[in-house]
């Protein structure tokens, strides 16, 4: 029987994967799989926390997500007016995060 609790196999099946790390000057969330509905209340608790931590920098990894819906969306531009400037975004290798950034022009406001 496969593992049913590898986070490579649940990042597969497109369940969001949230990894936290933190190094001298910021706090690293790193997602993988779907930012949807069933997940963004997971990554805004993850963003919450992080901005209540004394970092000068928040990087959001989107590098591995491969979905991302309107709520997904409207999360990552409240974390982004909240932040001060402290919130960054590694952008997603995923060609459809990518196109839905562009199409909805918030590449430019994630920046």
């Amino acid at each position: 029987m496969p593992p049913t609790s590898d986070a490579g196999t649940e990042a597969e099946d497109g369940r969001l994967q949230i990894d936290s790390s933190r190094d001298a000057d910021a706090l690293t969330i790193e997602l993988r799989g779907d930012l949807d509905l069933s997940s963004v209340h997971e990554l805004e608790t993850a963003i919450l926390a992080a901005e209540q931590s004394d970092t000068p920098r928040i990087v959001l990894d989107l590098a591995e997500v491969r979905f991302i819906d309107s709520t997904g969306l409207s999360q990552l531009l409240e974390a982004k007016r909240r932040s001060n400037g402290r919130f960054r975004i590694k952008p997603s290798k995923s060609e459809a995060v990518t196109r839905l950034l562009a199409l909805t022009g918030t590449t430019e406001i994630l920046e």
